[in-house]
């Protein structure tokens, strides 16, 4: 234990005789945070978008009138005609879109194809291209819906003819029956008369409107109004037909035949004016989706980006630090003078971990207490747990470190492994890239990262407020005890064959 703790205190009075290294090591990480957190921008950018029309086009009034209506992403540049010309403002950073419209869409329409928008950017970010794909997406569904709402509000117009008709039938139909009940042969006659002529006009504007009222139609469940209107209408020309061949019976019948007929067209007309008083927005577009969380904290983009933060410094920290230990020994001639003391490589190796470990802890410490006091991030979990988590990373992350320290034949070459395990972390631990967005086999290498494990931990334990999986802790321990263990075995052999 003595011989242990002596290489704790070597090590440690080497960093703690280093103030600037100290403050780099943790304000550094946290001044880093900081500045992601006030910079980041959480808003997407507005597009200058200039729309190409062909000449002669049929869209083109229809351009004009909603280009400037497609959201406030899409920053209205102007109509213009020339393909060349539009194509040149977009190479020359004058406009970020170019949008080229359909010049007949008629005759892609008549062939059962759709129309296309085409739109031209200059963006080499996959993720901003990306988002104007989805983008040009979204609002080509927003123009389908202005078509489609423009449709609903001259069908609306025409509802309102077909309403007034309607009330007209239903007073020619009132007027039937009072002329039965009344027992007024002659004046029922001409009111049926005219009541069939109404019914004829009805169904004639009607036309196209029958297939739309029986969409309309299941509003409320009820039966289809139009195939009973089509019943009436047979059953009252049958009547009419046989006026004068049955005298009276007709009085007798007749009754019964008026009040349905009136009933039906009562309801068409409130059908007719319940479809008027339909906003258009919500006839073609009946659902909406709405987003929740069962998360217990509104989470903002920096927060989601703080866990993998501190699991990614600290195993840089900690591969920094272990990397340079060994090899700084052996260049300085003192693996020389620790082999002909009574030193073995589990005691020099130990110390140098527990060292390293306690100095990175702290580090640690002091990160979390700024993130979590100065920019507000929540830790919903267990402080254990949070601990745990720390603890087995920086372990872990010694243990890559000592083995490339024992690797290494020069402090440069250290280094350099050093930077390329920061890279691979950067690409492979999730940090810049969600781990399903990686083929399997490369799983290989980000599971052989401890940050890898160290961000999924931390994210559930800070964010999502889980008490520890298991599964993934126990990898991350037991990663650190087999690093542990070969780097003592490669040291042992290193300074046995030296």
């Amino acid at each position: 234990m003595v011989r242990v703790a002596a290489f704790v205190s070597k090590d440690a009075r080497v960093i703690w005789h280093q103030p600037r290294l100290l403050f780099t090591l943790i304000l550094g990480p946290f001044l880093i945070l900081l500045i992601f957190g006030l910079g980041y921008q959480n808003e997407p950018r507005t597009y200058e978008t200039l729309f190409v029309v062909p000449e002669g086009s049929q869209i083109e009034d229809y351009v004009k009138d909603y280009a400037e209506s497609l959201g406030e992403r899409i920053e209205f540049a102007g109509i213009t005609t020339e393909t060349e010309m539009a194509d040149l403002r977009l190479q020359q950073g004058a406009v970020d879109l170019v949008v080229v419209t359909p010049s007949d869409p008629t005759s892609s329409w008549q062939e059962n194809q759709q129309s296309t928008f085409s739109l031209y950017h200059r963006e080499i970010n996959p993720v901003e291209a990306s988002y104007i794909r989805v983008m040009g997406h979204r609002y080509v569904e927003e123009i389908n819906q202005q078509v489609l709402i423009s449709g609903i509000i001259d069908s609306q117009r025409d509802a309102a003819d077909w309403s007034q008709q309607a009330r007209q039938a239903e007073d020619q139909a009132t007027a039937l029956r009072e002329a039965i009940v009344d027992s007024d042969e002659a004046l029922a006659r001409r009111s049926a008369e005219q009541l069939q002529k109404e019914l004829d006009l009805l169904l004639l504007a009607m036309g196209k409107g029958v297939t739309l009222m029986e969409n309309i139609e299941g509003l409320d469940g009820s039966d289809e109004m139009s195939v009973r209107l089509k019943s009436e209408l047979d059953r009252l020309r049958q009547l009419t037909g046989q006026l004068g061949s049955e005298g009276n019976a007709f009085l007798d019948r007749g009754v019964e035949t008026a009040v349905e007929i009136e009933s039906s067209l009562t309801e068409v007309n409130r059908r007719l004016q319940q479809f008027e008083n339909i906003e258009p927005d919500v006839l073609v577009a009946p659902f909406r989706s709405e987003t929740l969380t069962v998360g217990r904290v509104r989470l903002e983009p920096m927060h989601f980006y703080v866990p993998a933060v501190i699991a990614l410094l600290l195993q840089h920290l900690a591969v920094t630090l272990a990397g340079l230990s060994v090899i700084q020994e052996k260049t300085r001639g003192a693996m020389e003078v620790f082999r002909a003391a009574p030193v073995s490589a589990f005691e020099l190796l130990l110390g140098k971990y527990v060292g390293h470990f306690l100095l990175i802890a702290v580090t640690g410490a002091a990160l979390t207490g700024l993130v979590l006091l100065a920019l507000r991030v929540p830790l919903l979990g267990s402080w254990i747990n949070y601990v745990v988590v720390l603890a087995a990373l920086i372990f872990a992350s010694l243990g890559v470190g000592y083995h490339i320290s024992i690797t290494a034949r020069s402090e440069s070459q250290a280094i350099q492994y050093g930077m390329l395990t920061l890279l691979a972390a950067i690409f492979f631990s999730g940090f810049f890239l969600p781990l399903y967005r990686l083929a399997v086999p490369v799983h290989l290498l980000s599971w052989s990262l401890p940050a890898t494990y160290g961000t999924q931990l931390l994210q559930d334990v800070m964010l999502r407020g889980r008490s520890l999986p298991f599964w993934p802790a126990l990898a991350l321990i037991v990663l650190a005890v087999v690093l542990f263990a070969t780097a003592w075995f490669r040291l042992a052999r290193q300074t046995a064959i030296e």
